[in-house]
């Protein structure tokens, strides 16, 4: 089953990468996130304190301590970005989830033009397993989130988002794109396959992704939202996805130091981001096959 899923994914990757104007697009809505409501936020200051939102960080007394100083504005400047944590950075991570939330949300689309154009039908009656068709689309999904969400992250840091834990936490933040993209993506075949029509499909989706979006950590810390957003929040998949590509890239408390000292004390929330990534992941999977299976008899 893993070489006829292959050869779908195959497929899906070759024809989206062959239209450079959806390449473009794809990742011109990330940087659009970033440049605009990023800096349009922090002032464009990469030193700007975020520790009066809520945001673990070097305790609000070091800054001050910097400001106290009246050095000059350049010194000013690095040491305040040296001991705190500007919004860009903080967004960034979410911006990187919504990427990989969108890219695996639209991977179902794929299966209603392929049945509008009869290549679902070739499928059907080649002698492969069905789910076979379900996990080719799940795969060339996540192959393509996980390239536009490495170039979000380069995108990020030319912007001038600090990733406290460099090569490292990009590392550590893989297996978590991975496993948010897997589960979405099946949830996104299950929702194409039913759908006739690529406008109802579209419809759906959007009607899922921007609440998920909005009630998450992406945009802020969950501390300051209101007490019934938050419980919407700790059931949201994307916040899990969010804090693992937060604490990954830019670290726990001590993230503003850097290097190992942006590691320390984040393993624990890692363990439970895993864990309910996975859970979402054999939740979507199980009522996607099943939907796939009961649909193409």
């Amino acid at each position: 089953m893993l070489s006829e899923s292959w050869y779908v994914a195959s497929r899906e990757i070759k024809h989206f990468y062959r239209r450079r104007i959806q390449v473009v697009t794809s990742l011109a809505t990330p940087v659009i996130w970033l440049a605009l409501f990023g800096y349009a936020l922090s002032g464009g200051l990469p030193g700007f304190n975020l520790s009066s939102l809520g945001i673990e960080g070097i305790p609000t007394l070091l800054t001050f301590f910097v400001l106290s100083l009246n050095l000059e504005f350049w010194r000013s400047y690095i040491l305040s970005n040296l001991t705190t944590t500007s919004y860009l950075s903080f967004l960034s991570p979410g911006i990187v989830a919504m990427t990989i939330m969108f890219t695996g949300m639209f991977a179902g689309v794929s299966i209603v033009f392929d049945r509008r154009f009869g290549y679902l039908n070739k499928l059907l009656v080649s002698p492969i397993p069905r789910s076979s068709i379900m996990f080719g689309k799940m795969i060339s999904a996540t192959v393509r989130a996980m390239i536009q969400g490495l170039i979000v992250i380069g995108l990020a840091v030319v912007l001038g988002a600090k990733m406290n834990t460099g090569l490292l936490g990009v590392v550590i933040a893989v297996p978590y794109m991975i496993l948010f993209t897997l589960g979405f993506s099946g949830l996104s075949t299950a929702v194409g396959i039913k759908m006739a029509e690529h406008e109802e499909f579209f419809g759906i989706i959007n009607l899922i992704l921007l609440p998920l979006f909005f009630a998450s950590g992406a945009l802020v810390p969950i501390q300051l939202m209101p007490g019934w957003l938050q419980v919407v929040a700790y059931f949201n998949p994307l916040t899990y996805a969010v804090d693992a590509l937060r604490l990954g890239l830019i670290g726990g408390t001590f993230g503003p130091l850097g290097g190992g000292y942006a590691l320390i004390g984040i393993g624990g929330s890692l363990l439970v981001d895993a864990a309910v990534l996975t859970l979402f992941i054999v939740i979507m999977v199980s009522i996607g096959v099943t939907i796939f299976r009961r649909s193409l008899k």
